[in-house]
């Protein structure tokens, strides 16, 4: 489980032709506390930045087991000190040499994909070897000589021991609902007037002091007779939704110093754009997995509404904020949610025989996704 944040790692994009893994590398030199680092044997810089890599575990877990048999350490570190050439004795040069040789993997063709994600080969290495050499990988062996360097394998850093005791944890409201819980990397949800992300929480009978607290940070809290409020903010919010992976909400009580875990926000990794007629690469929409209903008699709308509309569903990973539905030549409101994308077609358009060609649109950009081919039967 992950609860620190101190850098941006691992941040998916999407590129013109694939969904690149980018890493704003430049934030990670401020922040390192590990006073101790596991040794890759591929340099100082280089290990500095594979400590900082919070969040990839899945990542390079997923990478790892999938090849058969597992990769070692060992091998990945080969073939990093192949690409790498050189030891990365510092951080901005490792900074530099990662950014550089991603941009070489997709030049080249030289791509991975872990759970539906395309990366790049470098990408899946280094979390496969941070998984090796700091996560929960079954064993940690020396790192084999390689054409930069060789050394053994430390035990991953373990966190310093400050003296403070943790503040302890307790029930203090009952949380009847809560969410949103999850979106997908770079993508604000639930999107407030003033930028923020904002978070809802059903509660009775809540202290008007309590206060959120998302990946062991206090966030501003609205209490209510409902429930209370709170969200991703400012810095926090761009550094959360930067990085994929899963961060604790909870609720803590400052008059009583005590804290109770709500739950976990996950925050996925950017999935793989749809391709579009033109051979390109979407930049906000995933590929529509399905949609519905597909066909209705006319003058008779299938999965009515209580407005007599026909309501309509297409679900897809992503899909931007300001999205349409194009039904025909008509464009209707639509509705992004955490599966994809809803709509309402009026009675109107369900009037006259024929098939409707299915579309969806980014209010903001105007870039069109084909979705399908609704037909209308004669009665």
């Amino acid at each position: 489980m992950i609860t620190r944040r101190d850098v941006f790692v691992a941040v998916l994009a999407a590129g013109a032709t694939s969904v690149v893994l980018l890493t704003p590398w430049q934030e990670m030199g401020s922040h390192l506390f590990a006073p101790r680092l596991a040794s890759s044997g591929l340099g100082d810089g280089l290990d500095q930045a594979l400590a900082a890599l919070d969040g990839t575990h899945g990542i390079g877990r997923a990478y790892v087991e999938s090849q058969t048999p597992a990769l070692t350490a060992e091998q990945l570190t080969r073939e990093l000190g192949r690409r790498f050439g050189n030891p990365l004795k510092d951080l901005a040069t490792a900074e530099a040499t990662i950014a550089q040789t991603i941009k070489a993997d997709f030049a080249a063709g030289r791509t991975c994909r872990v759970d539906g994600w395309l990366l790049s080969q470098t990408e899946c290495e280094l979390a496969g070897l941070r998984w090796h050499l700091h996560g929960d990988a079954p064993a940690i062996r020396a790192v084999a000589a390689t054409p930069v360097a060789a050394a053994a394998v430390a035990p991953a850093a373990t966190p310093e021991v400050t003296g403070e005791a943790e503040t302890p944890v307790s029930q203090i409201v009952e949380v009847l609902n809560w969410g949103p819980r999850t979106t997908e990397q770079g993508t604000r949800f639930n999107e407030q007037p003033d930028g923020h992300s904002g978070l809802w929480f059903q509660a009775d009978n809540v202290p008007s002091w309590v206060k959120v607290r998302i990946d062991g940070a206090d966030a501003p809290t609205q209490v209510s007779e409902r429930g209370f409020t709170s969200g991703l903010f400012g810095d926090t919010q761009e550094r959360i939704l930067s990085t994929p992976g899963n961060y604790r909400i909870e609720l803590h009580d400052p008059m009583r110093d005590i804290t109770q875990l709500i739950g976990e926000f996950e925050v996925r990794p950017m999935a793989e754009r749809a391709v579009l007629p033109d051979g390109t690469h979407s930049r906000v929409f995933c590929p529509v997995v399905s949609w519905g209903p597909e066909s209705t008699i006319a003058g008779v709308a299938a999965n009515a509404q209580p407005d007599g509309s026909q309501g309509m569903y297409f679900t897809l990973p992503c899909a931007p904020r300001n999205v349409q539905l194009v039904f025909g030549e008509d464009r209707l409101p639509a509705t992004r949610t955490e599966r994809g994308v809803t709509a309402r077609v009026p009675l109107a358009h369900l009037a006259v025989p024929g098939k409707i060609a299915l579309k969806l649109r980014d209010a903001d950009s105007g870039e069109e996704l084909p979705a399908g081919t609704f037909e209308i039967l004669a009665p």
